[in-house]
């Protein structure tokens, strides 16, 4: 990522990032930001969650993402069948340990779905599929993290409804990116190597224009030949 991406700050087109003092990607930010924009443009309820993914001590993954990337493609697909709509940023990270975590937002449409610890619960049994192990394993384990806790053992929020409706519409929105914003920060100290890949999104735009491409037709069909 070139130089010019780099940006440090505590605000970021009028979003407040996270507490940390961090350097951030541009374009993760703004991908993240234009995600919940768009979902809440779609959905006037949007159900935000954040989760980490993390290996056993004992398992030895192969380095790559394939693991991730099965993950987040098969819990995504329970929840399009499920009708959710979901969408994700994502960012794999490594540092102190020999296997990688990855971070994850996924965000649903909130008029189907209201509840973050259930989403949690779902990611649980994909990422045992995945792993090959049991998924009491990897409940006990918390190896499906909800982040629930900040680095002190306090509790906070691990995620936010968005109602498009309610007053505190823009807080509720201001909340889910500015946690959304510590995907896009950038660790001196991990130790990916520079091949393999760091960051993960759902084609929400895309998503987002078939959805208004199939509402035109309807509107098309239904409404102007009466």
């Amino acid at each position: 990522m070139p130089r010019q991406d780099n940006y440090t700050g505590e605000e970021f087109e009028g979003y407040k990032l996270t507490d940390t003092d961090h350097e951030y990607s541009k374009t993760y930010l703004r991908k993240g930001i234009q995600m919940v924009t768009s979902m809440t443009k779609r959905h006037s309820k949007v159900l935000q969650t954040r989760m980490d993914f993390r290996y056993p001590q004992s398992y030895q993954s192969d380095g790559t993402n394939e693991d991730f990337s099965t993950a987040l493609k098969t819990f995504s697909k329970e929840l399009s069948r499920k009708k959710y709509d979901p969408q994700y940023i994502a960012r794999r990270e490594q540092k102190k340990s020999t296997n990688p975590h990855l971070h994850v937002n996924m965000i649903v449409n909130g008029n189907k779905k209201r509840c973050r610890a259930s989403m949690v619960e779902s990611a649980e049994k994909h990422w045992a599929n995945t792993l090959g192990i049991p998924v009491e394993e990897v409940h006990e384990n918390q190896l499906v993290y909800p982040c629930n806790k900040d680095p002190e053992g306090n509790p906070r929020p691990n995620g936010y409804m968005i109602d498009r409706n309610k007053p505190d519409f823009k807080e509720m929105k201001n909340n889910a990116i500015r946690q959304m914003s510590y995907l896009a920060k950038k660790r001196p100290d991990d130790t990916t190597p520079s091949h393999i890949r760091k960051f993960f999104t759902s084609q929400f735009q895309k998503d987002y224009d078939l959805a208004m491409e199939h509402k035109q037709n309807w509107i098309e069909k239904n409404i102007k030949n009466r």
